[in-house]
């Protein structure tokens, strides 16, 4: 592999000095973004002997925090800033097969090439930009005797938190439209979220919009509003306010890329800077009529006849809630096409309290400063207050 030998050891050259110090300030957003993240998931980590790594997109580990006892040991296989761990460098692990593959990866003991390396379990996860580009990978490393099946999971909610955290700064003040299978979920990590420009062109989209609407990230370069769901920008805003009009068809444009039977959406615009979000519904079924029964201004794209229909609103959110059922941020996640309402297994329950013990401590960090811990993880605020409100008062000491 690569040129590289079981037996060998690892390459523990590293940048340093001025090179290193440009590296920082070429990544310095991420940076930024991702040093708070980076020291809630080690909270979560119940187990010493670990500690957590940003790369950049290359594999150059550009910040480290963890157990001082294990950090020792990972200077000595290069786990420090600096160092590079693409697979043509240190051959498979975790960090490098993420690179190369895109997905979040766990690499666990003797998985590792290098027999230096077998002592480890890595979890890493990609982190990307609002145009689909990977930025780094946020990755957590072990003693393997300390693997722990939750871990890659706490790694891809990290990873979709930065996302979005970026996503959200970059477009702070242009209008969004977000996006998900199901309205309960609106708002929450798993939401897709496309930001719009002032002609309907799609300037952005974080990884999950992508995903729901099953497109590369190379369209956000050919695709604009129009031609994604056969509405222009100022449509789209008509839709979003009118309530009981007659329902009204429009054609997608074939451009979009939509297949037949995709699942149903449900959207909302939230404006630029602090306005109120307006929901949508978008379905792909083919040429089915969509019971969408009391949710607010759905809009119907249905396969071949891809037809937009509006139907009946909510009542008006009350201030401080989004008007939805209370919904759970980060289980979708770890299976998104698990169903919500089966049973949910005991570890699923474990992850679950890690999960809220992070938000926890994100707004105990912000000394219970809401609009700033909603911001730090990349929700609103409304979500952030519906979630705590479901809290045991055991889990939240000192708020």
């Amino acid at each position: 592999m690569f040129g590289l030998q079981p037996q060998q050891a690892p390459d523990l050259h590293r940048i340093e000095g001025s090179r290193l110090n440009e590296l920082l300030h070429r990544n310095a957003r991420l940076c930024a973004q991702a040093l708070p993240l980076m020291e809630m998931l080690y909270e979560q980590l119940s187990h010493a002997q670990s500690m957590v790594l940003l790369t950049d997109a290359s594999g150059v580990v550009l910040h480290s925090l963890g157990d001082p006892g294990f950090l020792a040991r990972a200077q000595q296989v290069a786990l420090a800033p600096g160092a590079q761990w693409a697979e043509a460098t240190q051959g498979t692990n975790a960090v490098g097969t993420t690179l190369m593959t895109e997905r979040p990866t766990l690499v666990n003991g003797a998985e590792h090439y290098l027999r230096s390396l077998q002592f480890l379990t890595c979890s890493a996860a990609p982190i990307f930009d609002h145009k689909g580009a990977l930025l780094g990978v946020i990755d957590v490393s072990s003693d393997r005797r300390s693997y722990h099946p939750h871990t890659l999971a706490l790694a891809r909610i990290s990873a979709r938190m930065i996302e979005n955290q970026w996503f959200n700064d970059k477009f702070s003040q242009n209008l969004r439209l977000h996006l998900h299978a199901s309205p309960q979920r609106l708002g929450t990590l798993n939401e897709g979220v496309l930001a719009l420009g002032d002609d309907g062109q799609l300037l952005g989209a974080n990884r999950r919009a992508l995903d729901l609407l099953n497109l590369p990230s190379t369209a956000l370069r050919r695709l604009d509003l129009q031609q994604l769901f056969g509405l222009s920008l100022g449509e789209l805003f008509e839709l979003s306010r009118r309530q009981a009009e007659p329902a009204m068809s429009l054609m997608l444009h074939p451009a979009a890329g939509v297949k037949e039977g995709s699942a149903l959406l449900y959207g909302r615009l939230s404006p630029g800077a602090n306005g109120a979000a307006s929901p949508m519904q978008f379905a792909g079924t083919p040429a089915a009529v969509v019971p969408v029964g009391a949710h607010p201004t759905p809009v119907v794209l249905a396969g071949d006849a891809m037809a937009v229909r509006q139907a009946s609103a909510l009542p008006p959110a009350a201030e401080g809630h989004s008007g939805f059922e209370s919904d759970t941020a980060f289980s979708p996640l770890l299976s998104d096409g698990a169903s919500v309402s089966g049973m949910v297994p005991a570890d699923a329950l474990t992850l679950r309290e890690s999960e809220m013990r992070m938000i926890l401590q994100t707004v105990q960090n912000c000394q219970g400063n809401m609009a700033l811990a909603a911001r730090q993880l990349g929700i609103g605020r409304s979500t952030l207050y519906r979630k705590l409100k479901g809290v045991s008062t055991d889990l939240r000491p000192g708020l």
